[in-house]
């Protein structure tokens, strides 16, 4: 049965009266009457306190939040921010969106919300505005571009060997028998002079005593007679015979006092060392030249290391290599690089690189493991020079011996050399820094490396990606071919988030680039068509007589020209942005500007052919991008040239006119190094390309041979 709830205005009635009779009867309010009244106040408080919380809530969304397209127009939008103008409308999901005008998402069909312009410079596509707030929330952090001399770790795996030069065979050199051996067993350690073994030999007996007839002979003959001419030169020869067969001066001498042939004879150690092979054994008979012993001098090793194919530009001669063994834990060892196999060896792709170690002590055993570390240190053009021997001459056969003046090696007696003829440069005033930004710096992807410089002289932080060219890796961070200058803060770390900002605004990224141009599709009927821009062609034909001229100079080893030519572009790219140019044609133009500035700035004042080729590179990379997506105006047809060898194997392309190969990265050294990849003809002409061909289609006839050097 259902329980009877009267409702709230007979239960208002019933409290009333409850109460009223308890205040004139003098006696307690009930129990049960309480509690109703408490929680009935309870519950209108609570709703109370939530509608006035949305109230709340609702006032700052509308101040805060942008509202949807749906439910006000653009003009009320307008209103409602005051002077903020609407830029365009996107999705709050999908930023790449830009529309002209309220509407729906094409992706997720959400309301699409406005974008407002900021009273600030307006901002490329490269670039992002944050709020100090936001930088420190997203832990920002920069260091600047800086020019220094960085150095290069090789990092290398090897072995403790013997020394090949201080490798001594103690050999028959007479037939006979092994009566005795003073040294039964390897491993024993013998000092120069020490008795090896008795030998019996019938040859040495007549030997001895073909010198002792002599020695007659030169006692019973007059001085000064033709005997005795002849008894000294028989002499002479017995003895030379004797000395030949190891047998000791003082040996001979004991022989002529003695005055009679004896049938044994003691053979000493020539060398002091261990011994490291017994190839006889006692009562052996040997022939001449059969193998004895084998000794090595331990006092110094070789440490074979084996180096990687990546690793062989940056390794040099007399280089100071430092290793561990797993026997000598915490200890250093070093030695300098006697020997850089020139062959490669294809089954593991390293080169063998020989250490001269010496080993005071014997502490280091031949077949130890060791880990060795070459520091190289690097100058721009990614060339090598150590301080240690600048201007220093040494020996090509023993790079321990280094002397400040020309002379002869105290070792071998061989002329010493420069030190820049093994392949160091030169350290002088022509020596350039290059520059270095910190490892965290740039956010690498294949073959693109990005980083975020922030702009100086804004009042808040903004941020601007570059694509830049890296150098090789080294210890202080990476070297920089191009895309930075001296001084320009890079973010080192928070640039995943800065980047993550960027991405959600949908310009360019470290996964998406602005240069970054797709396939034209084909559709049925209808042919793809090759990329061009008149205009653009035209604004930059004032380019190709000072970069040509720059080609031309390189190839022929004159860096006055070359630098002469960047300075000729310098002077032109301030005059590309006519103000007579469509909008799109000047941002475009000043991008390509901007890339072209930054090669220029690298040559400039320098006379050095290394920095001028880096710069060049830089130079030619960029207008070769220019004329596949835009075409040229010169007036001759222009060719793309790859050379498979420059920048330490690295690779790099020029543009030219001609098939003939002058190749601006070597100059004379391999003047015709390079094969021809492309020919692109001026605007308005049909543009031959010439890439490799594949399936079924038509084969391209040959442009140019790769030429041998």
């Amino acid at each position: 049965m259902s329980e009877f709830r009267p409702s709230a205005d007979s239960q208002d009635r019933s409290v009333s009266a409850e109460v009223k009779t308890s205040h004139d009867e003098g006696v307690a309010i009930p129990r049960k009457t309480g509690r109703v009244l408490f929680s009935r106040i309870r519950w209108w408080f609570i709703a109370a306190s939530i509608i006035v919380a949305f109230g709340v809530g609702w006032g700052v969304a509308r101040l805060t939040l942008p509202q949807p397209a749906g439910g006000r127009t653009e003009s009320q939008s307008n209103q409602i921010q005051g002077e903020k103008k609407i830029k365009w409308w996107t999705c709050a999901m999908h930023p790449q969106v830009r529309q002209p005008g309220p509407g729906k998402c094409p992706i997720c069909f959400m309301d699409l919300i406005p974008v407002y312009s900021e009273e600030e410079t307006p901002l490329t596509v490269r670039q992002i505005r944050m709020t100090r707030e936001a930088v420190a929330l997203a832990e920002v952090e920069t260091a600047p571009v800086r020019r220094m001399f960085p150095t290069r770790q090789i990092r290398l795996w090897g072995r403790i060997d013997f020394d090949e030069t201080r490798l001594a065979t103690i050999s028959a050199r007479f037939p006979g028998r092994l009566d005795r051996l003073y040294v039964d067993y390897t491993g024993v350690p013998v000092r120069l002079g020490d008795h090896l073994v008795d030998i019996y030999s019938p040859e040495l007996v007549v030997a001895q005593q073909e010198l002792l007839q002599a020695q007659m002979s030169l006692k019973s003959a007059t001085p000064g007679s033709a005997q005795y001419t002849v008894a000294s030169s028989l002499l002479k020869s017995s003895e030379e015979k004797l000395r030949l067969w190891g047998i000791l001066p003082d040996q001979i001498e004991e022989i002529k006092q003695r005055g009679f042939a004896t049938d044994h004879v003691t053979l000493y150690a020539p060398i002091a060392g261990i011994v490291i092979n017994k190839h006889a054994k006692e009562g052996d008979y040997v022939k001449t030249g059969d193998p004895i012993y084998s000794i090595a001098d331990l006092s110094q090793v070789w440490a074979v290391f084996d180096g990687y194919e990546a690793d062989i530009p940056w390794l040099r001669y007399g280089q100071t290599v430092v290793f561990e063994t797993d026997a000598f834990p915490g200890e250093k060892f070093s030695g300098q690089i006697a020997f850089i196999d020139p062959t490669l060896r294809e089954a593991t792709r390293t080169i063998r690189v020989r250490v001269n170690v010496a080993n005071p002590g014997v502490r280091l055993k031949p077949g130890m493991l060791a880990r060795g570390l070459v520091e190289a240190h690097l100058a721009a053009g990614d060339t090598v020079f150590e301080p240690s021997l600048a201007g220093k001459w040494i020996c090509p056969m023993h790079p321990e011996v280094i002397s400040d003046s020309p002379g002869k090696c105290t070792r071998c007696g061989m002329d010493l050399v420069r030190v820049e003829s093994l392949g160091y440069v030169a350290m002088d005033e022509k020596l350039t820094p290059p520059l270095v930004i910190p490892a965290s710096a740039p956010l690498i992807t294949g073959k693109r490396a990005l980083v975020y410089v922030r702009l100086p002289d804004s009042e808040e932080p903004i941020f601007e990606s570059r694509e830049i060219v890296l150098g090789p890796r080294v210890k202080e961070g990476y070297i920089v071919h191009s895309g930075l200058k001296e001084g320009e803060l890079v973010v080192v770390k928070g640039n995943f988030k800065v980047d993550s900002a960027v991405q959600l605004a949908g310009d360019a990224s470290m996964m998406h680039s602005v240069d970054q141009t797709s396939e034209p599709t084909a559709t049925e009927g209808r042919e793809v068509g090759s990329a061009g821009d008149p205009a653009l062609a035209r604004a930059l034909q004032g380019l190709w007589t000072p970069y040509l001229s720059i080609q031309q100079a390189l190839s022929r080893d004159d860096p006055t020209k070359a630098a002469a030519g960047f300075a000729a572009i310098a002077a032109t790219l301030p005059n590309l942005l006519r103000p007579d140019l469509p909008e799109k044609e000047r941002q475009q133009l000043a991008e390509i500007a901007s890339h072209l500035q930054m090669a220029c700035d690298q040559a400039r004042n320098v006379q050095d052919i290394e920095v001028l080729r880096s710069a060049f590179r830089h130079l030619s990379q960029t207008l070769i991008e220019v004329v596949r997506k835009y075409g040229h105006a010169h007036e001759k047809l222009l060719v793309v040239v790859h050379c498979p060898m420059a920048f330490s194997n690295q690779g790099a392309e020029w543009l030219q006119e001609g098939e003939e190969v002058a190749n601006p990265y070597f100059g004379s050294r391999m003047l015709r190094c390079g094969e021809v990849k492309e020919q692109i003809e001026p605007i308005g002409i049909e543009k031959e390309m010439h890439p490799a061909t594949s399936g079924g289609s038509q084969p391209q006839p040959p442009m140019n041979h790769f030429h041998q050097h």
